[in-house]
């Protein structure tokens, strides 16, 4: 950013590009300004430097014990203090500004403190006696994250695969690393995530997915238990209703033939078929075969 300079510095600038023999031709003066936040809510540091061509001749730290401007070049260390003076509230104001604008920014992407990981744990099968133990550490800022595979307690980092922290691209990073274990023993392993927005160090392990029953396959299922029991329900009382009515008959039938049976006289097997039983008749033997 380029500024005007006091008349002072002008005329100090000038004495001193004359004895270096460099007046001729053009000149530039210029200052740097830079914030840089830091981890968590502690004030975003502030620098500035100033140069002319590419001579630094003046700096300021806020981090310094008195912060101020302090001259880099030995020509303009003739400036007397009221320049100084004048600088150093230029660049306070600047600072201040600065660090309005940073903590914005901050809020745009969402760091204006530490943000947690996001962690777990993956399971991809190598062959029948292998597998590969994979711990995520997703959407956490600051950089700066420890992760580590322990076996039964003991540090694992030797065979571990770990990648560097990459950005993800809205501000945060992410990181993985990754163990090979024997099949079956994935309980003993354990991966250990430490960072500046964790309350306490995580410790994660493989969870084995528990069985579950899909949505749509549930209802299907009960659609099918409900429709098998409407079917049984329905046979039973078409069957219990058609026995009902075919009792009924064969007990009118009896009862009929009863009632015929008390009022037709039966034959008597030993009389005469002239004769019925119940009746006023003369008793005539059957012949008798002759002889």
């Amino acid at each position: 950013t380029q500024v005007m300079a006091p008349r002072t510095l002008l005329l100090l600038l000038s004495g001193a590009l004359a004895l270096t023999e460099t007046w001729a031709g053009s000149h530039s003066l210029r200052y740097f300004y830079t914030g840089v936040s830091r981890p968590g809510r502690g004030e975003p540091r502030f620098i500035i430097v100033g140069y002319v061509d590419d001579t630094q001749f003046v700096r300021f730290d806020s981090d310094a014990p008195n912060p101020r401007g302090e001259p880099r070049a030995p020509w303009v260390e003739q400036v007397g203090p009221e320049y100084w003076e004048e600088e150093t509230q230029i660049f306070k104001d600047a600072a201040q500004v600065y660090r309005v604008n940073l903590n914005n920014l901050c809020g745009y992407y969402n760091q204006s403190e530490a943000d947690p990981p996001k962690t777990h744990v993956t399971h991809h099968p190598i062959s029948d006696r292998e597998v590969t133990l994979r711990c995520w550490a997703l959407g956490f800022y600051p950089k700066e994250i420890s992760l580590t595979w322990q076996r039964d307690g003991e540090d694992q980092t030797q065979d571990m695969e770990l990648v560097e922290t990459r950005p993800s691209g809205d501000g945060t990073f992410q990181k993985w690393g990754a163990l090979v274990v024997p099949s079956g023993e994935e309980q003993r392993y354990t991966c250990h995530v430490q960072h500046e927005g964790l309350q306490k160090p995580l410790t994660l392990r493989w969870e084995p997915p528990q069985p579950t029953v899909p949505i749509m396959g549930l209802i299907v299922g009960l659609v099918l238990l409900v429709v098998t029991g409407a079917v049984v329900a329905g046979a039973v009382i078409w069957r219990k209703k058609h026995s009902g009515e075919n009792g009924g008959s064969y007990a009118q039938a009896a009862s009929s033939d009863s009632a015929q049976g008390s009022d037709v006289p039966l034959r008597h097997p030993n009389v005469g078929d002239s004769c019925l039983v119940g009746t006023e008749c003369c008793r005539i033997p059957h012949p008798t075969p002759a002889r």
